[in-house]
């Protein structure tokens, strides 16, 4: 069985190309145990909400399954089950050598609508500060972490939430450091600055372009000046930004590329080395 971003909206594709006997579509964690009992009971995968599945050259693709609204509900990561040993040894930006690493999740979803993302759930669910903290004070007393990965796709979905969590952080007294995947309407300077007093060390930006037609083209909710702002008041704050450029867009050209490479050369820190993504052979045509 697999599922993710990619089976999920095009699951007759996926079985088709991979020959898997099912796709998980969308949220698992409800759908996987009722997927796993039903193969172990030889019980038909007709009417399972949320899966798809092959017998021999049909398809079948069941009812979705709705979103697990109350993500404080769902139980953490089997965390005994996987050598934590190991994976606390991945590198994020300014981790230490002494750092022991682990990505963690705040919540689930995106509220912006731009046209180049696939958007697998819509909306944005958050977990409480509380349900946070007690994952976190677990992990640092069990498996040593000092440094979060917050993974989910917007931490700063926010100023508000961003400065919730933060005081959050600090009132818990954790001492840990952080990154997270930020957007450059809510890099506030206050907002910035309250994050690096609470470990932030770094925060993902999509900057996608640096050109205010293709931003527009994308449906991307910023422009370029506030793309400037946000970079400079991020850096002000001490907290290094990392840049995510793709290239390919309708209306892209060498031109614009262009502008976003001069801005990397002139802003980044080094603290990320991925920045530009896209159609390959532009990216190394250019270089």
């Amino acid at each position: 069985m697999i599922g993710g971003h990619g089976p999920s909206p095009e699951p007759e594709y996926f079985l088709n190309k991979t020959l898997a006997d099912a796709i998980i579509m969308g949220e698992g964690e409800a759908t996987v145990v009722e997927l796993v009992k039903a193969v172990a009971g030889k019980n038909s995968l007709s009417g399972l909400q949320g899966v798809a599945f092959r017998e021999g050259d049909k398809v079948t693709i069941n009812e979705r399954r709705p979103l697990v609204q109350d993500v404080d509900s769902i139980p953490w990561p089997a965390y005994e089950l996987f050598p934590i040993d190991y994976y606390r040894l991945m590198r994020d930006p300014h981790a230490l050598n002494s750092d022991f690493v682990l990505p963690l999740l705040s919540g689930r979803g995106c509220l912006f609508k731009c046209n180049f993302c696939y958007r697998m759930d819509e909306g944005f669910r958050p977990r409480s500060p509380n349900a946070i903290i007690e994952e976190i004070k677990f992990l640092q007393d069990t498996y040593r972490i000092t440094y979060v990965e917050f993974g989910d796709e917007l931490f700063m979905s926010s100023t508000k939430r961003t400065s919730e969590l933060c005081n959050a952080f600090l009132e818990a007294d954790l001492k840990f450091r952080w990154f997270c995947n930020g957007r450059l309407n809510f890099a506030k300077p206050d907002v910035l600055r309250l994050m690096k007093r609470s470990g932030c060390v770094f925060i993902n930006y999509g900057i996608e372009a640096m050109d205010d037609q293709i931003l527009k083209n994308m449906n991307k909710s910023l422009n370029t000046g506030i793309v400037r702002e946000g970079i400079e008041a991020t850096i002000n704050a001490g907290i290094s930004p990392g840049f995510n450029i793709i290239f390919g867009n309708i209306g892209e050209s060498r031109e614009t590329l262009e502008k976003g490479v001069e801005f990397l050369l002139k802003y980044d820190d080094g603290a990320q080395m991925r920045t530009i993504r896209g159609a390959l052979t532009a990216i190394t045509e250019y270089a």
